[in-house]
């Protein structure tokens, strides 16, 4: 394959990919110097690489809007110009497609986001579709008009745009299915919880037809160089994870370095792991369990939580530990404060709280066997939420043409399809916001259910937009507030307006919520290695510009064995917690702690509440 112009494109909202090459990069593709080969990457950015999508077809979008519903160029153009929330996924697809089609390069490799929005971007071909036939029907309209004045119907710019949407969903749906062209690595680590998400996802995936060619398990244990009881208990922990993987696809080994690679010396290491053969790590002859022996002031994880407190939001780069972190956190309060009704809930499309827990967990509160009587816990499921707001919405338009009846300007039965319809048009993640601002009603009000809610995040770009969401939420309520004011009298609109009022006092409730350090608390969790620390001060940073207090930096998994290699990976973590320190005192960080490294990693309440107990580590 050499000669190749190869093309590596991040998707994540939170990417790393400048950070693994030591390298600035952009929203535009940038090259890569290496000593042999054409290399280029780029973050995509999905706000920009969407406005220039949309900026390409202003015009004609505008055209379909004022045909296929009530509003005029101005009410379309006000829309138009607001940034929309939630689309990161189908942004993302579309500029892959459009770097595709630039044909400037022969091979692009996508490093995607973490798992649930990754299976929510491969989705989204269906998606442009769902947005295709909605503009379709608002275009019916016009051409039944035509060809009742003209006698025929010509195809218009709208009408291409349409054609447009459904052929470039047609097409990645072919790509992503056609394993001559395309091809999906899963890469995943050695341990249950990831193991059981990897399982999940490429079971996902076969379901829709897209195979997973090869997963790749990183950062595996080594054989040591001399008897090491750390190395030989992660050795024997990992080949029982790695066991449960499915032998559908091709097990791929790559072995733990010493320090995080970075760079393109060291990464070319790693491509060497990839294209060559790791042994798998071997079972272990005796020991079973090893746990670090870390300094410090033992600590409490409640410690670090003031009483006022009614929302804890634990968040990072995924792998780092955040539902192990979120788990302690809440039993640890929960323990500290047996008066209060502590709710532990995971807003990640891939949830984990079931296997840290080692119990069935669903979208309904329960009860943790062993656990706190005043803790329940929740997996949330916001296609649920979104659900019941497109009924309330299709009946309140219901309602609207109920009492309009036919006649005038309206064709009643086109025009309540179109309207219908509108909520297809809604962006992904905003089942995500819908179940967020449902579920902080319970602890605001006169009368909360809950005293408080700890908040297990998706890994840090989409926690981000999920925090940033209310504010453009806000923006768009602003908006068709005024455009229904403006069509009162042509329509009582009743209860789109009551559903547009309430969503208006529920952001408004959420950005007080988050904006009060007294009641909402930010918690940072992060690994003693390079890519991590790096994308958790950028979370920092982005929180305080956000007005969100962060109440402490989690140091995860601190401390290593004996042997000659442990030494090196130690030296290498004192050196990362180091500048982590440097990092939070310059943030005016109020808590950096450490958790130990265990093997086997927390599970279950028991083994929860012993590390919360005994693992966790106050630095200041």
């Amino acid at each position: 394959m050499r000669g190749l112009r190869v093309l590596v494109a991040s998707t994540d909202p939170a990417p790393s990919l400048g950070d693994a090459f030591e390298r600035p990069l952009a929203r535009t593709p940038r090259r890569v110097p290496l000593p042999q080969g054409r290399l280029s990457a780029v973050e995509i950015n999905a706000p920009s690489a969407l406005k220039r999508w949309l900026d390409e077809r202003r015009a004609t979008l505008e055209s379909i809007a004022v045909e296929g519903t009530w509003l005029d160029r101005d009410d379309i153009a006000r829309l138009l110009s607001l940034s929309l929330p939630g689309i990161d996924e189908l942004a993302a697809l579309l500029e892959i497609s459009r770097l595709a089609h630039s044909r400037r390069f022969d091979l692009i490799i996508v490093d995607t986001a973490p798992t649930g929005h990754t299976l929510r971007m491969l989705g989204m071909p269906q998606t442009l579709v769902d947005v295709a036939v909605v503009f379709d029907r608002m275009r019916e309209k016009h051409r039944v008009m035509e060809e009742a004045l003209r006698g025929a119907w010509r195809p218009a710019a709208e009408d291409v745009l349409v054609t447009e949407l459904v052929d470039t969903a047609e097409e990645l749906a072919r790509l992503l299915r056609d394993r001559s062209r395309a091809t999906v690595s899963w890469v995943t680590l050695p341990e249950p919880m990831a193991i059981a998400e990897t399982s999940d996802a490429v079971q996902a995936l076969e379901s829709t037809d897209i195979r997973v060619a090869s997963i790749l398990v990183n950062r595996v244990t080594p054989r040591p160089p001399s008897e090491c009881r750390h190395c030989d208990a992660r050795r024997a922990f990992e080949s029982t994870a790695i066991s449960k993987l499915r032998a559908a696809a091709n097990r791929v080994v790559v072995e733990a370095m010493d320090v995080e690679p970075r760079g393109i010396r060291a990464l070319r290491l790693v491509a060497v792991q990839i294209a060559g053969s790791v042994e798998e790590p071997g079972k272990a002859r005796t020991v079973r369990r090893w746990r670090a022996k870390p300094a410090g002031a033992k600590m409490q994880p409640a410690d670090i939580l003031v009483p006022s407190l009614k929302l804890v939001l634990a968040g990072g780069k995924g792998g780092v530990g955040k539902t192990t972190t979120a788990a302690a956190l809440a039993l640890s309060a929960a323990a500290k404060w047996p008066e209060r009704r502590v709710l532990l809930i995971s807003t990640d499309p891939a949830h984990s709280l079931a296997d840290v827990f080692g119990v069935k967990l669903s979208d309904q509160n329960r009860v943790v066997p062993g656990g706190p009587s005043n803790l329940r816990v929740r997996e949330l499921d916001a296609s649920v939420v979104i659900g019941r707001i497109r009924d309330r919405y299709v009946e309140a338009i219901d309602q609207v043409f109920d009492r309009l009846g036919g006649g005038g300007r309206f064709d009643a039965a086109q025009d309540r399809s179109v309207m219908r319809s509108l909520i297809d048009l809604a962006p992904p993640g905003l089942d995500e916001l819908a179940a967020v601002l449902e579920i902080t009603e319970v602890i605001s009000g006169a009368a909360p259910e809950w005293d408080l809610m700890v908040m297990d995040t998706a890994p840090t770009g989409h926690a981000l937009r999920l925090l940033e969401m209310p504010a453009l939420m806000q923006d768009w309520v602003r908006a068709l507030m005024s455009i229904l004011l403006k069509y009162q009298g042509v329509a009582r609109l009743g209860d789109l307006g009551v559903m547009l009022l309430e969503l208006s006092k529920g952001l408004g409730r959420l950005r007080e919520l988050l904006a009060d350090s007294r009641e909402t608390a930010f918690v940072v969790v992060t690994r003693p290695a390079a890519l991590p620390r790096l994308e958790s001060v950028r979370l920092t940073r982005h929180l305080k510009r956000l007005h969100i207090a962060v109440a402490a930096v989690i140091v995860s998994a601190v401390g290593r064995g004996t042997c000659k290699r442990c030494l090196r990976v130690a030296s290498a973590q004192r050196r990362e917690l180091l500048a982590i320190g440097r990092a939070a005192r310059t943030l005016k960080i109020p808590t950096l702690a450490t958790t130990e490294a265990r093997v086997p990693p927390p599970f279950g309440v028991r083994g929860l509440e012993d590390w919360a107990g005994t693992g966790w580590r106050r630095s200041w």
